[in-house]
């Protein structure tokens, strides 16, 4: 009877958890998210984006930010719903009716585990392969819609290599006061400056067809300079081989075993952002565990009152916001110290066991106190 009992107080608990948790997550995607359109918006206004391509790039952000969001929202689910309970006495029936904190944390642990399950799967598998789309389709508009890339009065890269400057882009796409700066060869720079320019778009990948201006040229194996006047020059932003190059996928474009596996040979400073962005992502998990207990034993430890809660929550969310950096800083720490790891484990590992602690040592301040009572 009293695991029946258990059972369904566990199953009121997940619901006090799961409902904050739901709309929180979907409050902050949804301002994070409309922060990041932000940025795709005047492409689609004045630089001719389609509304479905605007849509594709802003969707195929949401598994990464959903999955490096989730710690923080999972304490502040746990942390709402338990001073809901506490506030409502709730927390005090379930105390005067023999249900140990212990008892009560369990639905708050199963919660955080289901957590841990989710943000896995969405940081091994589903995040990298939305994250790896999202870049494919980068490269896709500047092919596309190079001319969408460029701003006035901005230095831009469309290419690697290449950094174009327009002084002014007129209504009808037309550049104006335009200048090229092209060092992807490394035997040779080049350098067009011409009254304007528009990007014609062949089979062969986008072209700038220049009017008016001048292409310098610097020869690094016999030193010299060249200086050519024109009326009208085409000059290609595509790679200078005709073999198109593979794009090399990111850290976070790849699962987590394929960082810990990688099938191509890389440089130092790449394994140890393999490494880094891998470990990141388990260390995370630990994180989520230590911030739904966090979040569950603010209002369960320590006797009830409004200046003590206060002071309490303040604690609370300082250690809160104190892991979240924690996961943020693991990556540049692992990158310039791979021998720094197991530390980097061990942290989330203690801080979950003094959590833990708290709940027993108020255990035994229970115990001792009714112990005193009894032989009065």
């Amino acid at each position: 009877m009293y695991g029946k009992h258990l059972y369904v107080i566990s199953l009121y608990l997940l619901r006090q958890l799961i409902g904050p948790f739901i709309l929180i997550m979907i409050s902050l995607i949804g301002i994070v998210w409309l922060a990041q359109s932000l940025r795709f918006i005047e492409l689609i206004v004045t630089r001719g984006l389609t509304f479905g391509l605007f849509l594709n790039l802003t969707i195929l952000i949401i598994p990464k930010l959903t999955a490096s969001i989730i710690p923080f929202v999972a304490y502040l689910s746990a942390t709402i719903a338990f001073l809901k309970l506490s506030s409502e006495s709730e927390i005090i029936a379930m105390s005067s009716a023999g249900i140990s904190n212990f008892r009560i944390i369990l639905a708050p642990s199963i919660f955080g585990f289901l957590l841990v399950i989710i943000s896995f799967i969405l940081d091994s598998h589903v995040a990298p392969v939305s994250m790896n789309k999202f870049k494919d389709l980068q490269n896709n508009i500047r092919d596309k819609y190079i001319s969408s890339l460029f701003q006035e009065k901005v230095f831009s890269s469309p290419v690697s290599g290449v950094t174009v400057f327009v002084r002014e882009i007129d209504k009808y796409g037309t550049l104006r006061g335009i200048l090229i700066h092209d060092s992807r060869d490394p035997k040779k720079t080049y350098t067009v400056i011409a009254e304007s320019a528009k990007i014609e778009k062949t089979p062969e990948g986008p072209y700038f067809s220049a009017i008016n201006g001048n292409r310098q040229e610097i020869n690094y194996e016999n030193l010299s300079i060249s200086l050519l006047y024109f009326d009208q020059y085409s000059y290609g932003i595509k790679n200078i081989t005709n073999q198109e190059e593979k794009r090399f996928r990111e850290a976070s474009e790849r699962t987590t075993y394929e960082l810990f596996n990688p099938h191509e040979k890389l440089s130092e400073l790449h394994q140890k952002e393999f490494m880094a962005e891998a470990h990141q992502r388990l260390i995370s998990l630990l994180i989520i565990m230590a911030m739904i207990i966090l979040g569950t034993i603010t209002s369960l430890v320590g006797e009830f009152d409004r200046r003590i809660s206060l002071k309490k929550l303040t604690y609370s969310a300082f250690t809160a916001v104190s892991l979240q950096l924690y996961v943020i800083a693991t990556i540049p720490l692992i990158i310039k110290s791979t021998e720094i790891i197991p530390l980097l484990y061990a942290i989330p590992i203690i801080v979950i066991i003094i959590f833990l602690l708290l709940l027993f040592d108020k255990k035994i301040k229970m115990v001792s106190l009714i112990s005193i009572k009894k032989n009065r």
